[in-house]
């Protein structure tokens, strides 16, 4: 009599149908995240590269917001002079627009008038960052969060969805 190795058709196909089943119910579980939410997770990464860079490199950094776009730019100096030039950073976007149809509001400071402005926020060597609320709310009031720095890192990003 030959010992029979290996499985059934009938017991793999179970097997897959129970893979499956489980994954689905995974995916079902996990939330959806709304295009103004995965905005909010970016904007907070281009915070904390902006806190980063500035510790990495010795440098004062900042981050202009505008109604509509905002900017990482970086302190140079001349003649005692303290001016602000845009920060280029290759595959890493550091500037941009906020999305369309969202009102923005920053306190405890004020929106820039243009990107030339100084920034608001600024990033400093030693790791310290501008206290600050960036607000993002869209016309119809359907979707709202809020990037939060306390002044270092973390920087959080809440969702009152």
């Amino acid at each position: 009599m030959m010992k029979q190795r290996g499985f059934t058709l009938l017991e793999l196909i179970l097997a897959l149908v129970i893979f499956a089943s489980s994954a689905m119910l995974v995916v079902t579980t996990i939330p959806s995240r709304s295009g103004p939410d995965i905005f909010g997770q970016q904007f907070k990464s281009l915070v904390e590269y902006g806190s980063d860079r500035a510790v990495m490199e010795g440098n004062i950094f900042g981050l202009v917001i505008t109604s509509q776009h905002y900017q990482l730019v970086i302190a140079r100096y001349k003649n005692d002079q303290t001016y602000w030039v845009p920060l280029t950073a290759g595959r890493i976007e550091t500037q941009g627009e906020f999305p369309q149809g969202m009102h923005v509001l920053l306190t405890p400071q004020r929106l820039a008038a243009t990107l030339d402005a100084d920034p608001q926020i600024i990033f400093l060597p030693d790791g310290e960052m501008g206290r600050f609320t960036l607000m993002l709310q869209s016309i119809d009031k359907q979707h709202r969060f809020r990037v939060i720095s306390q002044g270092a890192s973390p920087v959080k990003v809440e969702n009152d969805e």
